[in-house]
């Protein structure tokens, strides 16, 4: 694969460095390696810093929020009278 392939594929900017045994490298602005193609195992996509920040944050945002939910619930349930795990008010 040559330069100009990589600048249609992935435009500007980003770096390559290109391994003599045909494996290529992939940067983002930033320097963060984003893409590896090997001989062996082929293209083989990472996460830049800033998508595994921004996934890291979507993770804490879920796990906090359905915690939150969960004692809610379970604090309901403690008031309730339970038949058979069904509401025996309802």
């Amino acid at each position: 694969m040559d330069r100009r392939w990589l600048c249609i594929l992935f435009g500007e900017p980003y770096e390559a460095e290109f391994q003599s045994g045909g494996g290529v490298h992939v940067y983002d602005e930033n320097g963060d390696e984003i893409l590896t193609y090997t001989a062996g195992v082929g293209w083989h996509e990472k996460e830049s810093k800033g998508e595994t920040e921004v996934h890291g944050a979507l993770k804490a945002a879920y796990y906090d929020a359905y915690h939150a939910a969960r004692q809610e619930i379970n604090s309901g349930i403690a008031g309730m009278e339970v038949q058979g795990g069904f509401d025996a008010r309802a």
